[in-house]
């Protein structure tokens, strides 16, 4: 998406890429929160410590929420930085919006000024 803005093969309506970016940063809070709760899940108790087969089982439960290979917790630390990357496109959009908007406000401008 980055190479499609510097491209400028990419296009939004005004304010939409702001509206973007916003809710980018709203859906990282989120993930953050998830996150969050999926880190309490690393200690899972209710399985028993007596039977081996309880404890296996909590075990492989807790390295699925976390410190297991791909656990939740790494699944979503990983859509925090795509969801990141999209926020910053979208900010990158709305700046170039933004700079256009002055350039052709400030050539407006300056042709009417000897009038």
């Amino acid at each position: 998406m980055g190479a499609a803005v510097e491209s400028g093969d990419l296009y939004f309506e005004p304010k939409a890429a702001q509206r973007c970016a916003q809710r980018c940063a709203e859906f990282i809070d989120h993930l953050e929160k998830l996150q969050f709760e999926v880190k309490r899940l690393g200690k899972i108790d209710g399985f028993g410590d007596r039977l081996p087969s309880g404890v296996a089982l909590a075990t492989k439960f807790e390295k699925k929420a976390s410190g297991g290979d791909y656990s939740m917790d790494q699944a979503i630390t990983d859509h925090i930085k795509v969801v990141l990357e999209m926020q910053q496109t979208f900010e990158k959009i709305e700046a170039m919006y933004a700079a256009s908007e002055d350039r052709g406000t400030a050539g407006i401008n300056s042709a009417g000024a000897p009038l």
